[in-house]
């Protein structure tokens, strides 16, 4: 599909723009849920872009004219859902990563995650286009006995990335209540969620 193929982007989809690091990039999702659960991953881990390509899950949502409802969620303002067709195109200085089962990927569980990484998923049917996954520097499996749905398969990434940054004094661990961005109506003078 050439870029000019695309459709102008619709609602809940935004027009491309310069790539942000770390970023997911789904290529041709075919279930509207998992685009759901990896925009909502993204924001439960804070990354601003969920780039898409192709548009069979696009057309399902345009058509139901909503996210599916169990993954609404207010965070999702957060995270731009991107859809483009040669989204590497908006990146600089990127370290695509291909998260694939390929003879030559690295386990999740020793890999390092670089700081400029765009993780490259592959539809529910298929994989990442060997033409793309020629152009990633990086490829990693999660080391599970049988293949995982796609949107846990972004969940357990972006976890991996969150305890390795932890891990390397990259990241801070928080209490609840400074960690949990929506109202839960607890008491602030609870000593429960002050910190230690």
């Amino acid at each position: 599909m050439s870029k000019a193929s695309l459709v102008q982007p619709k609602w809940p989809f935004k027009a491309a723009k310069k790539g942000e690091f770390p970023a997911i990039l789904m290529y041709d999702p075919r279930d509207p849920f998992n685009v759901g659960a990896a925009v909502r991953a993204a924001s439960c881990f804070d990354i601003s872009q969920v780039w898409i390509t192709g548009q069979r899950c696009a057309k399902a949502i345009w058509a139901q004219n909503r996210i599916p409802r169990e993954e609404r969620m207010k965070g999702f303002a957060d995270v731009d859902i991107i859809l483009e067709d040669r989204p590497l195109e908006y990146f600089d200085n990127a370290v695509p990563v291909a998260v694939e089962l390929l003879p030559a990927s690295e386990n999740l569980l020793v890999f390092e995650h670089p700081e400029n990484a765009i993780y490259l998923f592959g539809p529910e049917d298929g994989s990442v286009p060997k033409s793309v996954r020629g152009l990633c520097h990086r490829r990693v499996f999660i080391p599970t006995r049988h293949c995982t749905n796609l949107g846990a398969a972004i969940y357990l990434l972006l976890y991996d990335r969150l305890v390795k940054r932890y891990m390397n004094g990259l990241e801070t661990a928080l209490p609840i209540a400074e960690v949990l961005n929506e109202p839960r109506n607890w008491p602030l003078n609870n000593p429960v969620f002050e910190r230690s």
